[in-house]
């Protein structure tokens, strides 16, 4: 079984590949959110270190949309719930 880090490296190839911007946007920065806490502890994180990184950008983002939603910008607050949820699927225990 692969690591999340790696699982993200690949999807964000993928959506590379693809042309999709949200998804790619999503990726990207929450690899480089866990390339900066890496850099931090001077270590390798785990994937359990990794989901509490994936859990806190999922955060920030509910702020964001629901900031986006009250100022009436619904088309950036739509954008974060698409981010928002290609980062849940991360959360989610794999099928099969």
């Amino acid at each position: 079984m692969s690591s999340l880090k790696e699982k993200l490296l690949e999807d964000m190839k993928k959506a590379m590949n693809e042309g999709s911007h949200v998804t790619l946007a999503a990726i990207r920065t929450t690899r480089a959110t866990i390339k900066n806490e890496e850099i931090s502890q001077r270590k390798d994180l785990s994937d359990e270190e990794v989901k509490k990184i994936l859990e806190k950008e999922i955060g920030l983002r509910r702020e964001a949309r629901d900031e986006y939603r009250r100022l009436g910008n619904e088309s950036q607050a739509r954008r974060l719930e698409q981010e928002i949820e290609v980062l849940e699927k991360y959360l989610s225990p794999p099928n099969g």
